[in-house]
């Protein structure tokens, strides 16, 4: 009897699949469908200082799984478990710094930190932490989709809430957490992007997210903020995390240098009360994140680079933005509606007119080499199909208005009269 796999799966990968976006069948000449960081706002330069810098410092303890200090001429390692765990304990104290200044959160210490492989990955630790199977989660209603999966992996009972021009709809949220005790679910988090929210771009309102963490303490649940977006401001005023606002100790807030300084990096954080933080250690069996480039980014912040950088990278992206507005409504605006985001990587596009084929539009944009993520990904087939998300934080200035041009003309082609 030959080897078939299927029969010897586990019951969570046979319920799969695992979640992944299809490559297109035809060469990508304008790739609006990946949220990466801008290639020219990498610090090359720091980092090819960096590196040998640490390297000649440190010597092969550079490349240890733990870090150490010196005093009085003796070595001293950190604690193992802390380091595995936890992670680098000098990096956790500079990102506990700067998010305790940015966030004005002077009581945040190494402590309160957790590094991780990305923000995902601490975003997977939390549910895992949180919750069981069967307990209630509420999310948005287009949102991320690998948090998304994580929450189904884990078994919880997901109820979405709708996102407006203000951000999530709080009202819906305490009606759904009501819901869910009526129906003997317990609730045990809600999942929210209030600053850039992915895909829409929206920011919650500064009273709705009081609200959200009045409605969190009178219902007893925690609350994971999704934070990765929310440095990447090119425009408006600055609102409070949930993190900044909370006085419970209720928040996780998820964050990342993927987005800020470069993805290849992998490395992300999560940030919370410290008995929280104890719990997705506690979930946690991958030994930790890169010591190496632990020791890296723990430089690259001690000399005062991240903020400058920051703030050069948004120059950019405010460019790129007002570049894709301007070509969608000279190109497409008769077709679609979209709000100008403040910030974030992304337009998030409503196709709003009867007289396209909008499959059609779809397929022949890809024809021509148009690549970007569909609605569908973020909110289910019935209500994404007439939306699409195009990101245009890493394509080259002179690329967008072409691919913007190339997409308004599939949507042109694809026209057909209304039905009299």
């Amino acid at each position: 009897m030959g080897l078939q796999i299927a029969k010897l799966t586990s019951e969570l990968a046979a319920n799969g699949p695992p979640l992944f976006f299809p490559d297109p069948t035809v060469p990508v000449t304008f790739n609006f469908d990946q949220g990466l960081a801008a290639e020219e706002t990498f610090p090359l330069d720091d980092f090819k200082a960096l590196a040998p810098a640490i390297l000649d410092r440190d010597g092969a303890r550079a490349l240890e799984y733990i870090s150490f200090d010196h005093d009085a001429g003796r070595l001293f390692y950190s604690p193992t478990y802390v380091e595995l765990v936890l992670g680098n304990t000098d990096l956790r104290h500079e990102i506990a710094a700067w998010v305790g200044r940015l966030q004005q959160r002077p009581d945040l210490r190494a402590d309160n930190v957790i590094l991780c492989s990305g923000s995902v990955q601490g975003i997977s630790l939390a549910v895992n932490a949180f919750v069981e199977p069967g307990d209630g989660v509420i999310v948005e209603a287009a949102s991320f989709p690998y948090a998304l999966r994580y929450i189904e992996m884990r078994g919880g009972d997901i109820r979405t809430v709708p996102v407006d021009d203000d951000g999530i709809d709080v009202d819906a949220v305490e009606a759904q957490l009501v819901a869910l005790r009526d129906q003997g679910v317990r609730p045990k988090m809600i999942y929210t992007i209030p600053t850039f929210q992915l895909p829409t771009g929206v920011c919650t309102s500064l009273e709705r997210r009081r609200r959200l963490l009045e409605l969190a303490e009178e219902h007893d649940v925690m609350v994971l903020e999704d934070h990765v977006y929310a440095d990447i401001r090119v425009e408006g005023e600055h609102i409070p995390s949930l993190l900044q606002l909370d006085t419970t100790g209720r928040v996780i807030q998820a964050h990342s240098f993927s987005k800020i300084v470069a993805p290849g990096i992998r490395l992300g954080w999560m940030t919370a009360g410290a008995e929280a933080i104890g719990a997705l250690a506690a979930v946690r069996q991958d030994l930790g994140v890169s010591q190496w480039f632990a020791r890296m980014m723990t430089e690259f912040m001690r000399q005062g680079k991240l903020d400058p950088h920051i703030e050069r990278a948004n120059v950019v992206y405010r460019r790129r933005r007002d570049l894709a507005v301007a070509a969608m409504r000279e190109h497409c605006g008769e077709f679609v509606d979209f709000r100008v985001p403040d910030g974030g990587f992304y337009l998030w596009i409503e196709m709003t007119s009867d007289r396209v084929d909008w499959e059609r539009a779809g397929n022949q944009a890809a024809a021509n080499g148009v690549f970007f993520r569909p609605g569908e990904v973020f909110m289910g087939e019935e209500q994404g199909r007439r939306f699409l998300r195009l990101a245009f934080s890493h394509v080259a200035e002179d690329e967008l208005a072409r691919g913007i041009e190339v997409l308004g003309q599939a949507m042109r082609d694809a026209r057909h009269d209304p039905v009299r």
